[in-house]
């Protein structure tokens, strides 16, 4: 029993593991994204929201051929999301760019960047990554501020190859 005990709570620990340092993997590679794209002075919110899933979506926008079980999987661990805040390691960002603002932001002070500055800004809302049961595929969204209160935004699938987090496939572009 002791021995099914011990066990059992590597193997939880294991889990939570792997699921924070694929969120911070995922994290990385998103804002590396931004910035390969030419976005500098990034202002990051640090909310990062509960994403949804709608696999006729995905299946329309991306004409990919993921299996079945792995959007399903992903479809009812979406359900169970909630909204949450980036964990302060994740946001120290500082050393993968020079572009990217120290602090994340609340909602309130970005809004107040904007209402002080009247510029447009780069302000990017990442949220909470949903993954397979295996921790192998990732959808994300992304939410671009560049003025108040105009928002857009689309999706990414992500798949680990080879031990890496990569983007497969962009979509779900709204906007408002």
């Amino acid at each position: 029993m002791k021995r099914t005990l011990k066990i059992f709570l590597i193997l939880i620990s294991t889990l939570a593991y792997s699921q924070n340092s694929s969120e911070s993997e995922i994290f990385r590679k998103i804002i590396e994204q931004e910035i390969q794209k030419g976005v500098i002075d990034i202002y990051i919110l640090c909310e990062k929201s509960k994403t949804t899933f709608d696999q006729k979506v995905f299946k329309e926008e991306t004409i990919l051929n993921v299996p079945k079980n792995i959007l399903k999987e992903i479809e009812i661990n979406g359900a169970k999301g909630k909204n949450e805040m980036w964990d302060s390691e994740i946001i120290e960002l500082r050393n993968i760019s020079h572009h990217i603002n120290e602090n994340c932001l609340t909602k309130k002070d970005a809004e107040g960047i904007f209402k002080n500055t009247k510029k447009t800004q780069n302000l990017i809302a990442i949220s909470k990554p949903i993954f397979d049961n295996n921790y192998e595929n990732c959808i994300v969204s992304i939410t671009y501020w560049k003025f108040a209160p105009k928002l857009y935004g689309n999706k990414y699938f992500l798949k680990k190859v080879y031990g890496v987090w990569t983007i497969i496939a962009k979509y779900d572009y709204s906007g408002n």
